[in-house]
């Protein structure tokens, strides 16, 4: 059996960035890099993406 593809996530404007650093890691996404979400991700790094910051490759 395959396992999951994860889902990633980038930008949405390339132009921008995004780095956090908490007690379990860091995160960042820069230009069109696209990344998995850690596996606790912050809820900061879920705000950004349920208001469109970065959003879900498709």
């Amino acid at each position: 059996m395959a396992a999951a593809k994860k889902k990633k996530y980038k930008l949405k404007d390339p132009t921008t960035q995004f780095a956090e650093v908490t007690s379990e890691g860091s995160f960042s996404l820069a230009g069109k890099q696209e990344k998995e979400l850690p596996k606790n991700p912050s809820q900061e790094l879920l705000k950004r993406i349920e208001v469109g910051f970065i959003e879900e490759v498709e």
